[in-house]
């Protein structure tokens, strides 16, 4: 039996939103992905979270994705 390994990239994200009832809120942390994702990928699965704890529609004030290295 073979083990495959998938590569993944860590990147550092902050993002701000607001929410339908004009609720801000801005979020920090680290997203672990297979190498060779795209930032809008990445993008839509943050979205998708946040979607899921303050519904639709939300508006993105800002969002910042930078790889999590020096």
């Amino acid at each position: 039996m073979t083990t495959q390994t998938t590569q993944a990239t860590e990147f550092h994200y902050v993002t701000t939103v607001q929410t339908h009832d004009g609720l801000h809120n801005t979020r920090a942390g680290l997203l672990t992905v297979p190498t060779g994702s795209t930032r809008a990928a990445c993008f839509q699965h943050l979205m998708n979270q946040l979607v899921e704890e303050y519904s639709s529609p939300i508006s993105v004030l800002y969002f910042a994705l930078e790889p999590n290295q020096l």
